[in-house]
Parts: C-alpha cells; structure tokens; sequence
C-alpha cells in the first residue's frame, strides 16, 4: 500500500492541470488509511455528477468504476486528494453507452428578476449566488470570459388570463435548448426560480455532450493543439496572454499533458489568419491543418 501511494504520488505535476471537474478530495477518519479502489469508490459519485448528463446520471450511479482511471492519488490534510484521467473516464463511460460532456462548460452568467415587487433586486443576487453555489457540483464555471448568458425572468398573463412567470434566455445560446419558457406562478417565487434557473443550467451543460449545442452568436469555434515540453510557468503566461488578445471570446483548455496542449478557441469571427503571426511572436510556429484535423491550427 504505502510503495503504490507513493508512486502515485510521483506521477508528473501536470495532472494537477487537469480540468477542474477531476479533481476530487476525499474525507477519511484518523485511525483510517483510504486505499486507492476505497478513495475512487468514494470520489466517483462527485465525479459522475459533474461530467455526466442528467438522463445518463442513473446508469452511471451503477458503475463501479476501476483504479486505471486515478490519474494521481495523494495523502491531503484529513483525507486523500485523487485527480482522475480525463481520457480514460471517458473512454470508460463510452463502453457503457455515456456520452460524457468533453470539457468544462463555461459562462458568463447574468440573472435579472423584473415585475414582480421591489424584491427583484434581491432574487436576482440569490440567484446569481445560489448558481455559484452548484458550479462545481454541477461541473461548469461562472467566469467573465465564458460565453454570454443572460436570464432574465417576468412575469406574464397568458391568453385565458392565468399568472405565469417568462424566463427570456439571451446571449450567445439557443432559446431551443431550453425545456419550456413558461411555468404557472406557485406562490413561491424565490424558490420556483432556483429550481427553474438549476434546470436551465443543467440543461445547458448537458447539450456539451448531447450534440445539439446551437450558438446565436456570430463567434467561430477553432481547436489548436500546441506541442512542446514547456515550464508550467510558460504554459500558463501563453494562456493567459491568448485569453487577453481582443480576437478571443473564450479559451477552454480541453487536453491538458506535458508535452501536448489543446484549446478550443472561441473567436469573434471566422478570422484566424491572425494566430501565425501572433504565435511567431512568442516563438513558435503556428500551421494551419488540412480540413478534417482533429485541431485547425498545429503550434510548435
């Protein structure tokens, strides 16, 4: 036990650069030493609930997973710290018929509460604070460089005269993920919205992995994969710096290895021509990939 914790252990310091969503700590009691299969058993639960979408959630609470899918697995403050594989999750969940949802959804949240009583102010900060709240459950990020989502909730009477509250979804995503856009007022209104705003958010979150994400932006989605054994310092100013040029909305990190990076870049617009010069200048070569690639761009 102790020779397998600490090759674990040493596994390289880029597992701890895997997306947030496998990064899992687990409790354990003083005069209790967790195993490696004890810690995943314990951990998978938080895991499927952030990368797996609702209607899989059932057949994936039957899955007893297995220990090639720990990444890394160390001793912590009163528990174990376990970052699971990415590519072996999914690969795993694939041969059960799960689909998982690919990378991290991001967004920049907005949520405004209008025509109700001089409370809106205040529904729309409980709200804004319950969404932070089920991020990290839930496995998305509320980040100013997400993609735009507004939710703005009204009421509204219906045409045999009945009170119902409208939810207006605007930003860069499809009213058509949305299940419904109206729902008879309960009484409760405060509570109704939570639950309402947690399905939306779910509902979005599970259309990543669904396949019919729609955007109504005019943005351009590009995959650039950048090869090279560079600092973790280095890694993270090339980043940073690309998430700061104006061309980008948004940079979601969705492979994340030593010797190999890939982002999904969201651009303004169908123009790219911009990224061989711009890599040029850090010293690197960007080339453009032939139609079909798994990524647009090859950076070295």
């Amino acid at each position: 036990m102790y020779l397998l914790m600490g090759l674990l252990v040493a596994t390289p310091a880029f597992a701890t650069d895997v997306d947030a969503r496998f990064h899992i700590q687990v409790q354990q009691s003083a005069d209790a030493r967790l195993t490696v299969k004890d810690a995943m058993t314990l951990a998978l639960p938080t895991l499927w609930k952030r990368v797996v979408p609702t209607e899989s959630m059932v057949k994936a609470a039957r899955l007893k997973g297995r220990t090639s899918l720990v990444l890394q697995f160390k001793a912590i403050n009163h528990g174990v710290s376990l970052v699971f594989n990415p590519v072996q999750v999914g690969r795993y969940l694939a041969g059960f018929g799960i689909t998982m949802i690919p990378e991290q959804p991001q967004w920049n949240l907005d949520i405004s509460v209008v025509g109700f009583s001089e409370q809106d102010n205040n529904t729309a900060r409980e709200l804004m604070n319950y969404s932070y709240g089920i991020a990290d459950e839930l496995g998305f990020a509320l980040t100013p460089r997400g993609r735009k989502l507004q939710l703005i909730f009204a009421p509204v009477v219906d045409e045999y005269g009945e009170a119902l509250i409208h939810v207006n979804l605007q930003g860069d995503f499809s009213s058509d993920l949305l299940r419904e856009t109206d729902q008879l007022a309960n009484g409760y209104l405060s509570y109704q919205l939570q639950a309402w705003t947690d399905q939306i958010l779910r509902d979005i979150r599970d259309a990543y992995s669904l396949g019919n994400l729609t955007f109504e932006d005019s943005t351009t989605d590009i995959m650039v994969t950048i090869e090279g054994d560079d600092t973790l310092a280095t890694q993270v100013m090339l980043e940073q710096a690309l998430s700061d040029e104006p061309h980008v909305v948004a940079l979601v990190p969705v492979l994340l290895q030593r010797l190999r990076r890939q982002y999904r870049l969201v651009l303004k617009d169908a123009d790219d021509s911009w990224l061989e010069p711009w890599f040029a200048a850090y010293g690197l070569t960007a080339m453009k990939q032939p139609e079909g690639s798994a990524s647009q761009w090859l950076v070295q």
